[in-house]
């Protein structure tokens, strides 16, 4: 369902009458009345606005930085061979933790029934992006709640993206750079098993990444065949990926004597 249509979610808010929607404007406004009038004389929404509210939050338990700003952004991802069209976009100092409940006003004559219409979040600071949606909210999702991620130390290498194509291909890279960490872990832990552990263990492997594949399939759905879906695909591929290798990180540097480690203590470097 397309924002722009008479959708009942929560989130999404319409006026068919614009004669209501300037009594509602008028009813939240100072001065705005001519005397003797019931007339508003000024900020009468246009009978095409539409507006869509929610939340933003991020879980890490730390405040934003001095001069943070969330941006909300609606973007129309309907045609895989071309960038997402951004059709709006907000944006709110941030002076305190989340949840940071936002409103995002748009032109509704500028969704088709073609569109495929998906939600976006970032935070900037003066010092460059912070956090970040790695997955899109559809538009007709009711109160929809955008969750935002700390995005990563090399993410300065995907500043100069400004095609859906090349951030395609950076997150990508990123993919690519995590996977080769983790296979010298794994490659450390297989020299220190037995035979028949190795065999098993690689078994555990080949379940994980059948299990992180069908993840981030499930995950990029959202986006359904647009062109931002291998973006999604390869960040969740990416952050999954670092939290195995963090996992299999604690599996070479167990504590001596823990009898819950399969993994015999390996060799420290001199």
């Amino acid at each position: 369902m397309n924002p722009a249509r008479g959708s009942e979610a929560t989130g999404i808010a319409r006026a068919a009458d614009p004669s209501r929607r300037v009594k509602a404007q008028c009813a939240n406004s100072e001065a705005l009345v001519a005397p003797g009038s019931s007339v508003c004389l000024l900020h009468a929404l246009p009978v095409w606005a539409a507006s869509i509210e929610g939340e933003a939050l991020y879980r890490e338990r730390v405040m934003p930085p001095a001069g943070a700003v969330l941006v909300v952004s609606l973007e129309d991802t309907v045609r895989a061979d071309a960038p997402s069209i951004e059709l709006a976009t907000t944006r709110m100092q941030l002076s305190a933790g989340p949840p940071y409940r936002w409103r995002l006003d748009y032109d509704e004559r500028l969704v088709t029934p073609a569109s495929r219409t998906v939600l976006r979040a970032r935070i900037e600071t003066p010092q460059g992006l912070w956090m970040s949606t790695d997955t899109v909210v559809p538009a007709s999702t009711p109160a929809p709640v955008l969750q935002l991620r700390m995005v990563q130390v090399n993410a300065g290498r995907c500043a100069g993206a400004d095609t859906q194509v090349t951030m395609n291909d950076c997150a990508y890279e990123g993919f690519l750079e995590s996977s080769a960490a983790m296979s010298g872990q794994l490659r450390l832990i297989e020299s220190a098993l037995a035979s028949a552990q190795r065999s098993h263990w690689r078994r555990v492997q080949k379940a994980w990444l059948t299990y992180r594949t069908e993840t981030c399939q499930f995950e990029a759905g959202a986006v359904g065949t647009g062109s931002a879906r291998p973006m999604v695909q390869w960040q969740c591929s990416d952050r999954m990926t670092q939290q195995r290798t963090a996992e299999l990180s604690r599996l070479t540097a167990c504590p001596e004597g823990d009898l819950a480690c399969p993994v015999p203590r390996l060799p420290r470097a001199p």
